[in-house]
């Protein structure tokens, strides 16, 4: 999908036409509504881990402390949620991919064989080994594929002309509204309100079927679905 930006200025305008009223900026409502968006932008963003804004494949990362990789570095977007490691950038050379583990610190690569303190770990490559480094000065890297992190916190005072991902604005304007209805109207009746969470559901899932109608998440970057028949890189 063509990666494009929607402004502050259309959220809340499809939000407040949505609710059928709308609120000063100055206001609580507002803020209220503010938390709700942010919100929501979480949960669209949660929703997948394809999305094409936040996808990053084959990122060149340094490794630390002899079989870490780091969430952070220099230079390259933070890391949210690891997908792949490989030895070889997957854009140009096709195998060679990394087990490993994710913890508070980043993805440990495992794979240990031989003594503790051997530094021996398997070859993704071949049959074999390889040696980690022992200091900065023998760095080894790697290639990360990985869904880097949210950038959407709407401030209260923020200009109008903030941008906002266009495939997730339609959806934070649909639950912000939907979820204000009912914590401002719990005691009206079902009928009364003119939002169901089928609807918001759905203004969510018509962007998540572009994602599968790229074929994003099952291309050989991402993920490991491959056999003797298809050694294409896609």
């Amino acid at each position: 999908m063509a990666l494009q930006d929607s402004t502050l200025a259309e959220l809340k305008d499809l939000t407040f036409a949505l609710i059928g009223r709308e609120y000063a900026d100055t206001s609580n409502s507002y803020a209220r509504l503010n938390a709700l968006w942010n919100y929501s932008a979480k949960k669209a963003y949660k929703a997948s881990n394809y999305w094409e804004r936040y996808l990053v494949v084959g990122d060149k990362r340094t490794i630390s402390n002899k079989n870490q990789v780091p969430r952070t570095q220099s230079g390259s977007d933070t890391i949210d949620t690891y997908l792949k490691i490989y030895k070889n950038d997957p854009q140009q050379l096709r195998g060679g991919e990394y087990k490993f583990v994710v913890n508070n610190s980043g993805a440990t690569i495992t794979g240990h064989n031989g003594l503790l303190q051997s530094d021996l770990y398997e070859n993704p490559e071949a049959e074999g080994f390889y040696i980690q480094p022992d200091s900065s000065e023998d760095d080894a890297s790697v290639y990360v594929t990985y869904k880097k992190t949210l950038d959407v916190d709407i401030g209260l005072q923020q200009s109008e002309s903030t941008t906002i991902p266009d495939e997730f604005m339609p959806y934070m304007a649909h639950y912000a509204a939907y979820t204000w209805q009912r914590s401002v109207e719990q005691n009206s009746s079902e009928n009364n309100f003119q939002l169901s969470l089928a609807l918001i559901n759905s203004v969510l899932e018509d962007e998540l079927a572009k994602i599968s109608d790229q074929n994003i998440a099952n291309s050989y970057i991402v993920k490991s679905m491959r056999n003797n028949y298809n050694q294409t890189i896609i």
